[in-house]
């Protein structure tokens, strides 16, 4: 995790360095949406996801940015939250801000994304034993902050490929007695976009 993390601060020093080198790029146009295929590492359940996801980007100026998407993980997966294993699909949503430095063929930029992880409504585990009453189904929402680096292609002036690399930290609330605990994974992303 301290490379992916030492890649993000190399990444923003790298773009704050170079960015008057490249001021004099064209204006970037204002909005950007698109789709993309995402990997999500979880770590401490030793599991990974794969989904897909949807964004939107309305561009301050050339540097900085308000960027957001949403991602949908259809497989179900066995995760052990909130002091029962669930197996359930996650849904993913992130806003935040994105910055660096803009060329007219290329960007780079560091982000920083606060949002959340849902892992919906699945069934518990059936074997395990518990005195307590507990629901048939049940769902968590836990925290999410996504740091890390977006490297950016621009085939045209309303198209652009891109591609994602980041810390997807989440915090467990500790409910159902289980300790509360932050949980570093790493996540990747590559899409396209169209540009308005």
């Amino acid at each position: 995790m301290r490379k992916i993390l030492s890649f993000a601060l190399f990444t923003a020093v790298f773009v704050f360095i170079t960015n008057a080198q490249i001021a004099f790029a064209q204006e970037a146009p204002k909005i950007e949406i698109g789709a993309h295929y995402t990997f999500l590492r979880f770590s401490d359940f030793d599991t990974n996801d794969s989904g897909v996801g949807v964004r939107a980007t309305l561009n301050l100026t050339n540097n900085v940015a308000i960027d957001g998407e949403y991602n949908f993980f259809p497989t179900k997966r066995r995760h052990f939250i909130d002091g029962f294993y669930l197996d359930s699909r996650r849904y993913q949503g992130l806003l935040g801000v994105k910055a660096g430095a803009r060329g007219d063929k290329v960007g780079v930029f560091g982000k920083l994304r606060p949002g959340f992880v849902h892992f919906g409504e699945g069934t518990l585990d059936p074997t395990i034993l518990t005195i307590l009453p507990v629901p048939g189904t049940f769902k968590s929402t836990q925290f999410a902050l996504d740091a890390g680096g977006v490297f950016e292609l621009y085939p045209s002036r309303s198209t652009v490929l891109r591609l994602d690399v980041g810390d997807t930290i989440i915090r467990f609330n500790g409910d159902g007695g289980r300790p509360k605990f932050t949980s570093h994974n790493l996540q990747l992303s590559a899409g396209v976009g169209l540009r308005f």
